[in-house]
């Protein structure tokens, strides 16, 4: 039986991932042991999947399709620099949501209730909004990243997307499997 590897995210604009890409290149430069996110996998997690069945992948697909029917579309935005667990001792390097970080953790939950009625087993870990861009590798001998201050310019949510992630030597490489379009709008 052959196993995907996948997950479910929104994406982040293309002006909005240059601007953090401009901030990871900065900081890169200070040579920290860190692994980067690139550029084009730039994106929020909202449910890891991990390895699944076709069969699964087509529950969770119907699971989507009935979710974005009823799903508003809001704005976002980043702000500022930290890390999990803390900037003292970094493991993960994220950007922290602003705003719409209420509405994206109800849709996260909205997600993770569906598919754990189909058979997924939910993390124990409470979802934190955040953009992770980096993973540290070994002691990062300097925190100045954490000083950067950085607001994105505000961006629309429209879907959430269904990946599907193949790891390779260079790093995962990460291809749409079907991408779930907001149809509810708001009629002020």
């Amino acid at each position: 039986m052959q196993m995907i590897r996948s997950f479910i995210a929104v994406e982040i604009p293309d002006n909005v991932r240059s601007e953090i890409t401009r901030i990871i290149s900065k900081t890169a430069e200070n040579g920290f042991g860190v692994k980067w996110v690139k550029h084009e996998n730039l994106h929020i997690t909202l449910l890891f999947l991990g390895d699944i069945t076709n069969e699964f992948l087509q529950k969770g697909i119907n699971e989507l399709s009935a979710i974005a029917q009823t799903q508003k579309p809001f704005e976002m935005s980043f702000k500022n620099i930290s890390a999990f667990p803390s900037p003292r001792s970094p493991r993960v390097i994220w950007v922290g949501v602003e705003q719409g970080k209420n509405e994206l953790t109800a849709l996260q939950e909205k997600i993770e209730n569906a598919f754990t009625s189909i058979g997924y087993k939910p993390e124990e870990r409470k979802f934190h909004p955040h953009l992770t861009i980096g993973r540290v590798k070994e002691r990062m001998s300097s925190t100045k990243v954490f000083e950067t201050e950085y607001i994105s310019t505000s961006f629309s949510i429209k879907s959430v997307v269904l990946f599907k992630s193949t790891l390779m030597p260079q790093g995962p490489i990460y291809e749409k499997i079907k991408e779930f379009y907001f149809l509810a709008t708001d009629l002020h």
